[in-house]
């Protein structure tokens, strides 16, 4: 089964701004923190991509161009933003994790490549990077578990289910 994430989470107060100036990001809530999700939908990457702007294709991520790198870092003026990438078939897949603050990258980017033994000590980007929003492990439920962020399985489904602020 396919799982595929491109996503930006931060509290409302660092969401927002994105949410009002982009007509077409969306916000979900996720579950035991007061943390939400804008996921990087094909249109609201469309419209803010700097055609032929890409951040180092060595850093693992496939959607962080300059123009969505400009917009996390203005809304790290409000908090702690995380930006996600996944794309897993099975057990073999990719992720990739950032967290900016104060305009500055103060983790990643992490990658975990597919030949890269997936770390049971809590250690994927996922999970560091989510650490710094707040999100604690609890009870052998990772970080990743903590904000459900398995419900659902597509960028495209985290869209569907987002809201207008």
């Amino acid at each position: 089964m396919r799982y595929e994430l491109h996503a930006i989470i931060a509290g409302p107060e660092a969401l927002g701004p994105i949410v009002e100036q982009c007509r077409h990001a969306r916000a979900v809530l996720l579950d035991g923190a007061d943390l939400a999700m804008v996921p990087l939908c094909e249109e609201l990457y469309g419209s803010i991509d700097l055609a032929g702007f890409r951040v180092d294709p060595e850093s693992g991520f496939d959607r962080l161009s300059s123009g969505v790198a400009a917009m996390i870092t203005a809304a790290s003026r409000h908090g702690v933003v995380v930006y996600l990438e996944a794309d897993y078939r099975g057990d073999v897949g990719r992720q990739t994790a950032a967290v900016w603050l104060d305009c500055q990258v103060v983790y990643g980017p992490r990658l975990l490549v597919p030949t890269e033994r997936f770390p049971d000590d809590g250690s994927s980007p996922f999970c560091e990077a989510l650490r710094y929003l707040g999100v604690q492990a609890v009870a052998g439920a990772d970080e990743f578990v903590m904000l459900g962020l398995g419900r659902h399985r597509s960028t495209e489904q985290w869209c569907a289910a987002g809201i207008r602020l």
